[in-house]
């Protein structure tokens, strides 16, 4: 056969890089977006924050004007980040005890820079990146990042593409992320040597087979069925299990001072003048704007100059665009839920309705993908107390009479229930059922105590003995 050319129309979605960062930006927690508008401030000039809300309006017109001789910008750079209070002492106060250390994600991207990847590399090194957790340990399968990709940029990755990928960041600083579980992050530190220096060749490979046969034993502590089916005496395994032991149990520490376990809340239920209002938190965030003293060098400084600090400039405007996007987008999906879920509001759990991402999406014309990252890593403080906002999603189990119960109510109904009864006679998961079925509410044993287990309440028989200590 010879060569020949062929010339091929096809259609791609790809996102501009705004739309990137808005996307980025939305899926942040509250503590998350400040150490990023610090890490915007500390690394763009261009960009600022304002001392107070007195000079915000000639602070705008400034900016306005000065933007003048820019002409791909927008007149709107004085547009601010959507926070209603500015920076007072406290707040300050604030910034400066947020820890220093950059990000777990923030040094494997930079890591991941550094490495002469090609573009699609990279992409896929930011996706898996992104779905790590605050472990380092990867939440989904390598399919799932392809058709996270595929959704957002249009480009056909294989997973086998995801796996060579996942497998080079799992190299870089910490060693180890990435990894799916605790089976595989033992697995990998095994084949580091300077991690086993202290196991002989025989207890590497003693303790891989272990992990790798023998690790849902190992979980239950099932000591003396892994010795006979190892045939080691039980001196050998002890000494294994203890170096087995000394190893990191994950990738990335989290400690007890950590600032990740710290929760700001990003939405706030509240009443206001006798009914209940939705706001977005901003009042820990600063009002941001374009540095006018950059912005007036724009008239005297060299093409070079003017070049970078015209860049400076779109990249400032963009980020507080992004910011305000991020907020109108919150303002939407807290104010959907607080008009669904009002009875929850006010009665609790066992009046959650069902509630699926794609409900909103569909209300709020909205792409699923957006409504997952606006409620993913968001905390809702209600008049019940701090909440996970995807606490306010649960899936709809039907009833008798044609309407729907929420899982999160009907477990809520069996909390209650076992709550109540008496203490020297339990409820059997039977029963259990047959009172929910007088309340419209028909479910399966099985469920029943799969929901009992999911809130840690000990069968009856457990309980009864408990009662009578």
């Amino acid at each position: 056969m010879s060569p020949e050319l062929e010339l091929q129309l096809q259609q791609q979605l790809k996102l501009n890089p705004q739309l990137q960062q808005s996307l980025k930006l939305l899926q942040l927690s509250q503590l998350e977006l400040t150490q990023e508008i610090q890490y915007q401030l500390e690394t763009n000039p261009l960009l600022e924050s304002e001392a107070s809300d007195s000079d915000s309006s000639d602070l705008a017109a400034n900016n306005q004007e000065s933007t003048s001789d820019i002409t791909e910008l927008s007149t709107t750079a004085g547009v601010n980040s959507g926070a209603s209070h500015s920076v007072t002492t406290n707040e300050t106060n604030l910034w400066e005890n947020i820890a220093e250390q950059a990000d777990l994600k923030e040094k494997l991207e930079f890591q991941l820079q550094l490495h002469h990847l090609s573009r699609l590399d990279l992409e896929i090194g930011y996706y898996l990146i992104e779905n790590l957790n605050e472990r380092g340990f990867l939440t989904c399968s390598n399919q799932n990042i392809c058709q996270q990709i595929l959704r957002d940029c249009g480009h056909d990755v294989k997973a086998s593409e995801v796996e060579v990928i996942r497998h080079f960041i799992q190299t870089l600083e910490p060693l180890g992320c990435a990894s799916f579980d605790l089976q595989e992050f033992l697995l990998f530190q095994l084949k580091q040597q300077q991690l086993v220096a202290d196991f002989s060749e025989k207890e590497i490979a003693l303790a891989q087979l272990l992990l790798e046969k023998h690790f849902t034993s190992l979980a239950a502590n099932q000591f003396d069925k892994i010795e006979s089916r190892l045939d080691v005496s039980h001196q050998t395994f002890n000494r294994l299990l203890t170096k087995i032991q000394a190893l990191k149990q994950r990738p990335c520490e989290v400690t007890e001072n950590s600032e990740q376990q710290y929760i700001r809340p990003d939405i706030r239920i509240m009443r206001h003048n006798g009914r209940m209002q939705a706001i977005v938190t901003q009042q820990q965030l600063p009002k941001l704007r374009l540095n006018n003293s950059y912005m007036q060098m724009l008239k005297s400084v060299d093409d070079k100059d003017k070049k970078y600090l015209k860049n400076k400039a779109a990249a400032a405007q963009s980020f507080i665009q992004s910011l305000t996007a991020r907020e109108n987008t919150l303002q939407k999906v807290a104010d959907f839920l607080l008009h669904h879920q009002s009875d929850y509001f006010t009665l609790g759990n066992t009046a959650l309705k069902p509630l699926k991402l794609n409900d909103i999406a569909q209300a709020l014309e909205l792409h699923e993908s957006t409504i997952s990252r606006a409620t993913s890593n968001k905390y809702c403080q209600t008049p019940h107390g701090v909440i996970k906002l995807k606490d306010l999603f649960s899936n709809a189990i039907n009833n008798q009479k044609g309407g729907e119960w929420s899982q999160t109510a009907v477990k809520s109904k069996i909390q209650q229930l076992i709550k109540s009864e008496p203490s020297r006679k339990p409820l059997s998961d039977n029963s259990i059922v047959k009172l929910l079925a007088q309340q419209g509410i028909s479910i399966a044993r099985r469920t029943v105590a799969k929901y009992r287990d999911a809130l840690q309440i000990p069968s009856a028989s457990k309980r009864k003995q408990l009662s009578s200590l």
